[in-house]
């Protein structure tokens, strides 16, 4: 075989190669610490400290929206409650407009009864006179034909009027 590799060199790193690379990287170390160390942590802290606030903020607008649903459930049952006493108010009402017509109605009735009567015993009381002339002019007449003559007006009324109440009590 033509070629040689030397393996265990390519295994063990030189010693300069290994400190070259580490002062190499502790030099990038504190670069990177002097100058990107501090705004990387500033906009670490900026950034927990806006969402800390985005927390906070939902936070209160979750507690305030509790306080408003809690609010809008206490109106709507005081609405509920208003509603139920609207509607009692108004049954309550109805039915004492409704005895209010009725009373109303029986007091109209009872006035038109009563004058109706009142009406017919004034009729009864007309056609009770009127009947009563009749019976006397009848009985004029009746005496006169028999009698054959007149006596006075008067007379004859008195006659006949105490014939018409001695026929009454009977």
């Amino acid at each position: 075989m033509g070629i040689q590799i030397d393996l265990l060199s390519k295994l063990i790193p030189n010693i300069l190669t290994i400190i070259t690379q580490l002062c190499a990287t502790a030099i990038l170390f504190m670069l990177m610490k002097k100058f990107a160390w501090g705004p990387v942590k500033n906009i670490l802290a900026e950034r927990s400290k806006y969402e800390q606030e985005r927390l906070t903020e939902a936070d209160r607008l979750r507690k305030e929206s509790a306080e408003l649903k809690a609010e809008a459930e206490h109106e709507l049952q005081e609405a509920s409650v208003k509603a139920q006493q609207t509607i009692k108010d108004a049954r309550s009402e109805a039915e004492r407009l409704k005895e209010s017509l009725i009373n109303e109605g029986k007091e109209r009735s009872q006035q038109l009864i009563d004058e109706a009567q009142k009406d017919i015993e004034l009729q009864k009381a007309k056609m009770m006179e009127e009947m009563h002339k009749d019976i006397v002019n009848v009985a004029i007449n009746t005496t006169s034909k028999m009698l054959g003559e007149k006596v006075d007006d008067k007379s004859d009324k008195k006659l006949v009027e105490g014939f018409i109440k001695e026929v009454s009590k009977k």
